[in-house]
């Protein structure tokens, strides 16, 4: 909870740089085909993906690689998003940046008002290791992915997405707590919570009670900010349509 002055400073001058390339992308790459505005996105999920893989072989190659390595983190769930958006078309990479947008307004959120649970100490050193590094541009690359989605209208709603992505995320939450228990990793919180005023009910409950309950919460929330997300973009929908932006509404490249 709270920021340090070089925290501060640095995740919110991140986040202005987001904000003033979004706005540049916006005006250079508005009246553009889709497979064009797409192409921001594109560069950040390959990025992301393959730093994430040289990650992976960095810790193999340096003897520091452990089971926390192991992608069952939340945010671990974006590189599926982002991979299966990659190289899919049509409906599917819809799906995928509905995905992306729920758990990512959800991620900037979370991360923004208590920076270190997600990025620890790396907003402020992430020059100082590779696995800073890693840390703090990989989460910034979720951010700049869903804020560009927006801000390009490269996403179109479809209601039938908030029920596919609660299903989809429901489903790598029980992915999460089951990687959780079988390698002993506090993957997601699932073995303790981060905030430590939270781990009097999992001591005093029991351990099921609070994984339960942390499931429960996980979802809830889910489904609302999905709710919200497809509320959100289908008004942004019905302004572009208003403006007769018909080259920001289509969707098949």
């Amino acid at each position: 909870m709270g920021y340090t002055h070089a925290e501060f400073v640095v995740m919110f001058l991140a986040l202005f740089i987001i904000l003033v390339l979004g706005v540049i992308l916006r005006f250079t790459l508005k009246n553009k085909p889709l497979a064009i505005r797409q192409i921001p996105l594109q560069i950040i999920a390959a990025s992301l993906v393959l730093i994430e893989i040289v990650k992976q072989i960095y810790r193999i190659s340096t003897g520091t690689w452990t089971t926390r390595c192991l992608p069952f983190h939340f945010c671990s769930f974006f590189l599926i998003w982002f991979a299966v958006a990659l190289f899919t078309r049509g409906k599917t990479r819809q799906l995928m940046y509905f995905c992306s947008l729920t758990g990512g307004f959800i991620m900037t959120i979370v991360m923004y008002f208590a920076p270190r649970i997600i990025l620890q100490e790396a907003s402020s050193v992430f020059w100082d290791s590779f696995n800073h590094y890693h840390t703090f541009f990989f989460h910034m690359g979720v951010v700049a992915y869903w804020i560009w989605m927006l801000m390009l209208n490269i996403y179109q709603p479809d209601h039938h997405h908030v029920k596919k992505a609660i299903i989809l995320y429901t489903t790598f939450y029980f992915v999460t707590i089951a990687g959780a228990f079988i390698f002993k990793e506090n993957f997601a919180d699932v073995l303790y919570p981060s905030l430590k005023v939270f781990d009097q009910f999992r001591l005093t409950a029991g351990q099921f009670a609070y994984d339960v309950g942390l499931l429960t919460v996980g979802v809830g929330l889910t489904a609302c900010v999905a709710h919200l997300v497809f509320f959100a973009t289908s008004k942004l929908y019905q302004h572009n349509l208003k403006e007769n932006q018909k080259h920001a509404l289509q969707i098949h490249d």
